[in-house]
């Protein structure tokens, strides 16, 4: 069973849905012979005591375990609140003494995502551009989650879910556009916002490739199958 806490900001929602559609057990009650995963972000307002009480009372829940689903641009000193926050979430649930594992997600791209929608909007781009990004394919970050929520990874450590290949945001949005144009309805959204995009941090993908047994092909190969 997975039990999201709160009202969880975007992409979560979305990850979750993916997930349920793949057969996983999302809300409800507890499933016979799985696991119980209690999943934190950003979403809910921060209160310490209240997330104590949480972990404290989910060690009883069967197979107990929580996931955390972070930002590249975690950090205590970030400038966006929001990074700030995650990085606190993160040490409360190291410190809850249950397993604990915690993705750090970079830009989530695919035919769907907001960000790849707004992109292929052609948006004028802060900086030009020139902001240097892991781009990692939506499809990606659920086949890992998939994998750990399956026992196909050990649950620990943390690990930053993003692409391998370093690209500016000038060259995504190159890609988007190549996509074709997008329509009318599918307005997108700078996610995550770019307040916080401006904080992301280069990412190394091998150990999370490594720890899930996974290969991520390149984003322009796969950009190819999104054209419109």
């Amino acid at each position: 069973m997975i039990h999201a806490y709160g009202e969880p900001d975007p992409p979560v929602p979305r990850l979750l849905a993916s997930l349920a559609e793949r057969g996983h057990a999302v809300g409800g009650g507890p499933v016979p012979g799985r696991a119980s995963t209690l999943v934190l972000s950003a979403g809910s307002t921060f209160d310490p005591a209240a997330l104590g009480v949480l972990l404290g009372a989910w060690r009883s829940a069967a197979g107990a375990r929580v996931l955390v689903l972070s930002s590249l641009g975690a950090h205590p000193d970030a400038r966006a609140a929001r990074l700030r926050w995650l990085w606190r979430l993160e040490e409360h649930a190291r410190a809850s003494g249950l397993p604990v594992l915690t993705l750090r997600l970079g830009p989530l791209v695919g035919p769907r995502s907001p960000l790849w929608l707004k992109l292929r909007r052609q948006p004028r781009l802060p900086g030009r551009g020139e902001k240097l990004l892991n781009p990692v394919a939506e499809t990606d970050a659920v086949e890992t989650l998939e994998r750990a929520l399956d026992g196909r990874a050990a649950w620990e450590g943390w690990y930053e879910v993003a692409g391998p290949k370093v690209m500016s945001l000038a060259d995504l949005a190159t890609l988007a556009r190549a996509a074709g144009p997008a329509q009318l309805e599918e307005r997108g959204a700078w996610e995550p916002p770019m307040r916080e995009l401006k904080e992301h941090r280069l990412a190394e993908a091998e150990p999370w490739l490594g720890h899930f047994s996974m290969t991520a092909r390149p984003i322009a190969e796969q950009a190819l199958q999104w054209a419109a």
